[in-house]
């Protein structure tokens, strides 16, 4: 077959496709819209394979940069949220902290019980000066155990952390049974102890003991302590 051989194609358009034709025709500086669709088609039909598939990369980048673009706007609203969350974590235990403060605040300043039949009421520092010692496990539900013990250290009462509970002990107490204990007791043996120090003195040296605070040393016959000496 003759390649310079040529034919004629016809096809059928609306008018309005036409006039499209027509206008690009002229825009591209075609004569008539018939010149156009030739080059139009020589331009589809001769495009190398090399060529095709330069425009298919192309658009193959194009695409990828545009779904990491949508990508990269998702992700920067998700760390946004992150942020904004955090920030309300750290504004509920802001609020919670205060809140609880106030608590305490509000346990301290608040009134004693309408005196009843002439009877005084004391204070709870007040007590612990008459009880000497006061352990966490003996106090009723009701009391709110760690503004209690707050407002009680506070007030000049020295407070034992055990691994078990706090032990609140007035500080004059403390002292005497510090000097009895450390200075004068020489024995490990709880009935000598017990008479040295008397009942309340002898609970308190007991959940020392048993909490591991203190030790006895054989060889200088005295008790040492294995805690950082309240003041």
């Amino acid at each position: 077959m003759d390649d310079d051989e040529t034919f004629e194609l016809k096809i059928r358009v609306s008018r309005d496709v036409y006039e499209k034709l027509k206008a690009l025709a002229e825009k591209k500086g075609f004569t008539d819209v018939s010149t156009l669709l030739e080059e139009m088609v020589k331009q589809q039909l001769l495009v190398p394979e090399s060529t095709r598939e330069a425009e298919l990369e192309k658009l193959r980048q194009k695409l990828e940069r545009r779904i990491q673009d949508e990508l990269n706007k998702s992700l920067s609203v998700i760390d946004s949220l992150r942020r904004q969350l955090t920030e309300l974590y750290e504004r509920v235990d802001h609020i919670e902290s205060v809140v609880k403060e106030l608590s305490e605040k509000k346990a301290e300043v608040k009134q004693p019980p309408p005196i009843q039949r002439g009877k005084t009421y004391k204070t709870g520092i007040e007590r612990l000066r008459d009880d000497k010692i006061l352990f966490e496990s003996t106090l009723p539900p009701r009391i709110q155990r760690d503004a209690f013990f707050s407002y009680l250290e506070r007030e000049g009462a020295v407070v034992l952390k055990l691994s078990r509970e706090r032990i609140a002990v007035d500080k004059s107490f403390w002292e005497e049974f510090k000097d009895k204990l450390f200075k004068t007791i020489t024995t490990n043996k709880e009935d000598e102890i017990k008479q040295v120090l008397g009942e309340k003195g002898y609970a308190l040296w007991r959940a020392l003991y048993d909490d591991n605070l203190i030790i006895y040393d054989p060889k200088s016959r005295s008790w040492k302590p294995l805690f950082k000496n309240p003041e």
